[in-house]
């Protein structure tokens, strides 16, 4: 009995690690395939690919949380984690992205020592104009910036009247006299 608990044991330890090191190699397939698709003439295919690589880079230099830590940052329960952030998404309070089929948040969106979101993000998707993606905006908050000598996500907490003033800079159209 003993010998079959372990042998069950085993199997299960060597599934999961088999399991975790195949879904490794998938990512970095993915990542591979989408770095050396983009030949040929079709601009439509190229310009497409190039935004799927542009975003990848973005999501992968982003700390990301997950809708269950989300929750445990902002103090909320994290009985039906889905349901919360849900919300949080549909008041348009906070950026949410697909991450390897999951929903993920980029971590600078939360005021961690108050457990909420910074209040600045809301005006600032607000403001986002019809043409910007969720992808733009976080592009903009994350490069750095010449009006902080960091990124605008750095000076959400300490800056946020800066920062929404120098998105409403950013988003205002050029004029040619």
């Amino acid at each position: 009995m003993l010998r079959e608990a372990m042998k069950a044991a085993f199997a299960e330890v060597f599934s999961n690690r088999f399991s975790s090191e195949i879904d490794k190699v998938v990512d970095a397939y993915r990542v591979m395939l989408r770095e050396s698709l983009a030949k040929g003439d079709d601009t439509e295919l190229q310009a497409a690919l190039n935004r799927a690589r542009l975003q990848e880079k973005i999501l992968a230099g982003t700390v990301m949380v997950d809708q269950a830590q989300a929750c445990e940052l902002l103090g909320l329960s994290a009985a039906n984690p889905s349901a919360t952030m849900k919300r949080k998404e549909d008041k348009r309070e906070i950026l949410r992205f697909t991450v390897d089929g999951r929903a993920a948040y980029p971590l600078f969106q939360f005021d961690v020592e108050r457990r909420r979101i910074h209040p600045a993000m809301a005006r600032l998707i607000a403001l986002k104009p019809q043409g910007w993606s969720g992808f733009r905006l976080l592009h903009w908050l994350t490069r750095p910036h010449l009006d902080f000598g960091a990124a605008p996500a750095e000076r959400l907490g300490a800056e946020a009247d800066a920062v929404i003033a120098a998105f409403e800079r950013e988003i205002v159209p050029a004029e040619h006299g």
